[in-house]
This record gives C-alpha cells, sequence and structure tokens, in this order.
C-alpha cells in the first residue's frame, strides 16, 4: 500500500539541481520520481525534518542516498502509519510535529500581540497620553492655543481685552496663586456668547461666555467654573485629546520615543480644539482638580455643585420641550447626548468629596462679582440693540 504527494527532489542529475515529481511512502520506502529520475530508500534510517518559511515543508533524507534530498509542502505525510511503526522515526516525526505546534503557537502568539498592542493602546489611550503629553513644550500648547482662540475670536464678539481682565484679574488671582505649576501663562476673556457655559484651550487660554457670569448667582459658581476649565489646561486634556486622535503608529512610536510625528499632528490641530468635548475620565479629573484647587484657594466649593445644577434644570426643561416629560426618560437622554458623565452623577461626586472636607473660611468676591455682572451687561446691550432700552435687564 502507498500514498503519494506532491514532491520536490534536489539532485545533481536534475536541470538547475532541483526538479518536481511524485513522492511515495509505502509501508517501508520512501520513493520519489518523475519523467526525468528517480530515487527509493528504506523509511528505516530516514531523516525527517522540517524547514522553509514558519517551518511549512518537510525535508527527508538518507544516508544510503546522500546525494538525493526530497521534501514536499503536504505536512500530511506526518500522519502516514508508516512513519509510526519504527521507533527512530517515530521520534524525529514527533519531534518535526512539536517544532510545526510551537511555530504556530509563536505565530498565533506574535498575531495576537499584534492586534493587542492596538487594542491596548485604544483602551488605555487616557493613561498613555498622560505619560506623553508633559513631554510637549508649553510654547507649542501655547501656539495651539492662540491659533484656536484667534478661530473663535473671527466668528463671536469679546470684551475689549485690557477690560476683561481689569474684571476678571481680582476673581481669578485667588485661583492662580494656588497652583502648584508656572507652566502656562494664563489669559482669560469674556465672549458675548448667551450659552452657559466656559471653556479652556492648551496653553492657558479661558473663554467665559456671557450667560454663565449673568446666569451665576454669586462668584463662587463662576469661579468653579473657571477651576474646573484651569483643571483642563493643567491636565493637558486638549493636547491629551489631540494625541488620542493621532493614530496607534504615531502614539506608539511617541510611546518608544520619537515624538516628532505627534508634534507634527498638533501642528495643524487648533480647528479641533475650538469644539472639543472631553472624555468621561478627563470631565472627571477636572471636576476633582478643581474641587482640590478651590479648596487651596479658600472659594466655596458648592458653587460649582450649584452650576451644575443650574445645568441639569435647563436640559432638563430642553428635553421637556422636546416631549421627555418622564424623568427616567430624560435622565438616559441626558446620558446619551452628553459626553461627559451624567449632570446628576457629577452633582452627587462633588457633593460626596465637599461633605467629607473639614470646615473653612472662605474669601468674599462678591463685591468684584458684582461689578463684572455690572459690567458684562451694558457689554452684552451695547451689542444687542433690542437690550439697550434697559440694559440692567438680562
Amino acid at each position: 500500500m502507498s500514498t503519494s504527494y506532491a514532491g520536490h527532489a534536489f539532485h545533481d542529475s536534475f536541470p538547475g539541481g532541483r526538479a518536481s515529481g511524485e513522492l511515495m511512502l509505502t509501508d517501508t520506502q520512501v520513493i520519489f520520481r518523475n519523467n526525468q529520475g528517480s530515487v527509493q530508500f528504506s523509511i528505516r534510517g530516514a531523516r525527517f525534518k522540517l524547514g522553509g518559511a514558519s517551518d511549512r515543508l518537510l525535508f527527508i533524507s538518507h544516508p544510503a542516498q546522500p546525494d538525493w534530498n526530497l521534501y514536499t509542502s503536504d505536512l500530511g505525510i506526518l500522519k502516514h502509519p508508516a512513519l509510526q511503526q519504527d521507533p527512530q522515526v517515530k521520534q524525529q516525526v514527533r519531534k518535526a510535529r512539536r517544532g510545526k505546534q510551537l511555530a504556530w503557537g509563536v505565530f498565533g502568539s506574535l498575531a495576537a500581540l499584534v492586534v493587542a498592542i492596538p487594542l491596548c493602546i485604544l483602551l488605555f489611550m487616557d493613561s498613555i497620553t498622560g505619560v506623553l503629553a508633559p513631554h510637549v513644550p508649553a510654547q507649542w500648547e501655547q501656539k495651539m492655543g492662540a491659533t484656536a482662540l484667534g478661530q473663535v475670536q473671527t466668528g463671536t464678539r469679546f470684551m475689549p481685552r485690557d477690560q476683561s481682565r481689569a474684571l476678571l484679574q481680582p476673581l481669578v488671582d485667588p485661583l492662580l496663586n494656588a497652583l502648584d505649576s508656572d507652566r502656562y501663562e494664563y489669559e482669560f476673556h469674556i465672549s458675548a456668547d448667551d450659552q452657559i457655559n466656559a471653556f479652556a484651550l492648551p496653553g492657558g487660554y479661558i473663554v467665559i461666555n456671557s450667560g454663565l457670569i449673568l446666569k451665576a448667582d454669586n462668584a463662587a459658581e463662576v469661579l468653579g467654573v473657571v477651576a474646573h476649565e484651569i483643571a483642563h489646561v493643567t491636565q493637558q486634556h486638549g493636547v491629551r485629546n489631540i494625541m488620542g486622535t493621532a493614530g496607534i503608529y504615531v502614539t506608539l512610536n511617541a510611546l518608544l520615543g520619537d515624538m516628532s510625528g505627534l508634534l507634527g499632528v498638533m501642528v495643524d490641530a487648533a480647528p479641533f480644539l475650538i469644539n472639543q468635548s472631553y472624555s468621561r475620565g478627563f470631565e472627571a479629573e477636572a471636576d476633582e482638580q478643581g474641587l482640590a484647587l478651590l479648596r487651596r484657594a479658600r472659594i466655596d466649593p458648592r458653587g460649582l455643585v450649584s452650576f451644575f445644577e443650574k445645568l441639569q434644570q435647563i436640559e432638563r426643561e430642553r428635553l421637556q420641550e422636546m416631549g421627555a416629560d418622564d424623568s427616567d426618560t430624560v435622565e438616559s437622554t441626558l446620558d446619551f447626548l452628553n459626553s461627559h458623565p451624567a449632570t446628576a452623577d457629577r452633582i452627587a461626586n462633588l457633593q460626596q468629596r465637599i461633605a467629607a472636607l473639614p470646615p473653612q473660611e472662605y474669601v468674599d468676591l462678591e463685591t468684584e462679582f458684582n461689578r463684572l455682572q455690572q459690567q458684562v451687561r451694558q457689554f452684552v446691550a451695547a451689542e444687542d440693540p433690542t437690550q439697550q432700552g434697559d440694559p440692567t435687564q438680562q
């Protein structure tokens, strides 16, 4: 009984020293033949060894025919019963099979690694960018922030810089004096925007909407938001967002020490910064760091909570206008709409943290805050003719 396999042979009698043919195994013999020649030798004493790329070939030779070397890519030959009869051959076949299994195991491990590395980068991107971001020069961040700010200013009216500085500096100085790093020179701006919001740009640029200032009940609410935005700057969340969009290859190179590709991506990143949103982790970190900053500056942290409560109420009213009357529906929709943690969750977390703080005497900034509100009302009214009749109404 014989079994045939597609085979090849090396021998000096073939043109080029190599030829294809039929490789057969009988119960006792190994046979190769084609129309140019043939060879036959005993299985006993034959040598079987895997080789070629990824061990995909089985080489067969015999000391009795030292000029011949046979091979096949059909590894099913290893299962032939004749190879199990001779103990020495059987041991070689087992070794070859183990080598093949090891090769496949290594290949599988490498394939898994190829998949796992990008997946790990994606899953732990926030942590990875936290390691990389401090290596970005501060002047790069400042340049990006300044470019993005200029783009915002082309579509929104800003209070004159000297006026906003004079109004905001007495309010924000306690926060700036409480910072434990001088990496950034902070600039604060007021925009004529009725949205209750503020946003930070890399390099220390912070824009406060007129809507936030005019809806606030006290200085602590405004400064709670400002502290939160300062934390986005100090924790480099804007830069880390850009890193997260740079691609796995660029990020991996940066992890290995080559920051050139990453810095190249950041050159044209200013437009991305304008309407960016932060991950839940970044928002939670800004809440935590902002709360710590308020504490060091002796500013009532409950202002940040009351600001979030305002946002929560406004979102509820908007959703109810859309027909979402059920409170559970409102909550789930809020979770869906916001890329940051749901407002209710943030309020609960902040309240828990504040409740654990020891009593503290807070600075009184209400005079400065009232002056800010008055000037912002006039600034907004001067822009909107419908408000000029009574600039105190907003």
